[in-house]
């Protein structure tokens, strides 16, 4: 197929095939073949095929003519163009090349792709592997990729197997296709190594491969039907060429290895095409399994690093339950997944009261753990720093509303136990309400209702209300997060507010006693696979019998 070859200008050595009937050259940005210079007019010649198949040569009334062999060219006779014409237009000179057309051996197909002929030249013949070959060459790369998941190491072996096959190769590339979509070579083999660093491929002929998942085999490409917009095909000399994808089991092009060469004379056949594309099949298998295999580690690593950070948030969570004398308790904690967001915490004050704190991250999962980690801090900061517990939850709120996390907010409920007057003082934000058994069975809601605050963390220098009561012996505090009432079976139904009062009532006893029971009626209730939020639940009581 003719082509032009720049010879002086802007691109050397640049080809453009000639596919078309009529040819524009000029300044203008929509001619074929546009030179950049203010002396070309904006269409300057036209290069026209005529009746046999050749161009001539046309100039337009050009102010600075057009010349070929240094010839100028009349505008009324265009001049045919003869193989290794100079045509000049300015300063700008072309090559026009018309390359001896191909051998009769070689017939076209319906696509316009070429294949070679049963006929195959002598020279051909001398370049083709023997069977033996070919089976060793797959057997080794079969052998060699079965053995490894570090398959990109591999790739470059590949290609040397393959060129120790396919003798007429003076190019070979393994590339594959990102998730983006981008085109990535991952190997280059050439047959001289000086040429490694030089040598390109054609994008046109590896996106047709990937986009159709369909293997390539062309006689010539820069005369192939299918591939005459590419200008890659010339400009990188492609002849004969094989591009197969390598495909998974369910239809993916992972990527694709090019072979070809730069002499028309050496060609690659139909048994040249099916080595490649089996060498391909099985890079595909082994890729495939390399990724899987990837996946699987980064699946392992997580877990081991979600492992650590549940073993990390356990010690922010009491290690045992406070002793104070003439009371018990009762703590228990289970996070929906690895790690949570509910929290509980016990912390002495300066004056020997206990601050007994509950609270729940609004999310799951690691985001919660890491806001539970910082608010269980500051919780002993604040009880360490103030006295008065509504100070104590204000402050609180501050500092995470200050924080800035957007759409975080924690409920929270803070209880003093003065151990020696025996009071209680709630301060609510938000959280579920706490709940108070006599000792004779009656039920008291505490800081419920206009008593109960916002979330921490949803309004700056929001003022909290407290509440106090006396604690009798017998008597027990139940404080627990929303993932009791909460905790769903198998049908949907929730364990629900109205059991927990039952339980509350019927069960006599110190505080284990009641946690226990709540607990076990919980979990017989849910006995299901999977939790659907994180649990808490803590307990104080006064002993029946004083000391």
């Amino acid at each position: 197929m003719p082509f032009l070859q720049v010879v002086k200008g802007a691109e050397p050595n640049r080809k453009y095939v000639l596919v078309k009937d009529k040819v524009v050259i000029g300044r203008s940005p929509d001619c074929d073949v546009v030179i950049n210079l203010g002396a070309v007019s904006r269409e300057h010649a036209h290069l026209l095929k005529d009746a046999e198949g050749g161009y001539v040569v046309q100039d337009l009334r050009s102010r600075n003519r057009t010349y070929v062999n240094e010839h100028p060219v009349d505008p009324e006779s265009p001049q045919r163009l003869a193989h290794e014409d100079r045509i000049r237009i300015c300063d700008y000179v072309y090559a026009f090349l018309d390359p001896a057309p191909v051998s009769s051996s070689a017939e076209r197909i319906d696509d316009g792709s070429t294949v070679m002929s049963s006929v195959m030249s002598r020279s051909a013949s001398v370049l083709e592997a023997q069977p033996a070959e070919r089976l060793r060459a797959l057997l080794e790369i079969s052998n060699s990729l079965s053995r490894t998941i570090e398959v990109e190491s591999l790739l470059p072996r590949i290609l040397e197997t393959l060129f120790q096959v396919f003798r007429q190769a003076d190019r070979g590339f393994f590339i594959i296709r990102d998730a983006e979509g981008n085109i990535i070579p991952k190997a280059i083999r050439t047959r001289r190594e000086r040429d490694e660093a030089s040598a390109r491929f054609s994008r046109t002929i590896i996106s047709k491969c990937l986009d159709e998942a369909a293997a390539i085999l062309s006689e010539d490409a820069s005369q192939d039907s299918a591939f005459a917009l590419a200008n890659s095909v010339a400009d990188f000399r492609i002849r004969s060429v094989m591009c197969a994808p390598l495909v998974t089991a369910d239809g993916q092009a992972l990527g694709v290895i090019q072979v070809d060469t730069q002499d028309r004379t050496k060609k690659f056949t139909q048994e040249d095409l099916q080595l490649l594309i089996a060498v391909c099949n099985q890079a595909a298998v082994a890729m495939e399994n390399a990724s899987l295999h990837e996946n699987l580690v980064a699946r392992q690593r997580f877990e081991r690093e979600v492992e650590l950070a549940r073993e990390v948030q356990q010690t922010f969570l009491p290690a045992s339950v406070p002793v104070v004398p003439g009371y018990n308790f009762f703590a228990y904690y289970q996070a929906a997944r690895a790690v949570g967001g509910d929290f509980y915490n016990f912390v002495e004050q300066r004056d020997g009261r206990w601050a007994i704190a509950v609270g729940d991250v609004a999310g799951k999962g690691i985001p919660a753990a890491l806001l539970m980690a910082r608010v269980t801090g500051d919780i002993r900061v604040a009880v360490a720093t103030l006295d008065e517990p509504t100070t104590m939850v204000a402050h609180l709120n501050n500092w995470l509303q200050q924080a800035g996390m957007v759409d975080r907010f924690v409920t929270f409920v803070l209880a003093i136990l003065d151990q020696h007057q025996h009071k209680l003082t709630l301060v609510n934000a938000g959280h579920q309400t706490p709940v108070l058994r006599r000792a004779d069975g009656r039920l008291e809601e505490i800081a419920a209702g206009d008593l109960s605050g916002l979330p921490l963390g949803m309004m700056e220098d929001f003022e909290y209300q407290s509440v106090t009561t006396d604690l009798g012996p017998g008597d027990v505090l139940v404080l627990c997060t929303d993932g009791i009432a909460d905790a769903t079976n198998r049908s949907g139904e929730q364990f629900g507010i109205d059991r927990c009062m039952e339980i509350f009532r019927r069960t006599a006893g110190p505080a284990p006693a009641l946690g226990s029971a709540l607990l076990q009626a919980v979990q017989a209730h849910a006995n299901a696979p999977v939790q659907f939020d994180d649990l808490t639940l803590v307990c104080i009581g006064r002993d029946a019998e004083a000391p």
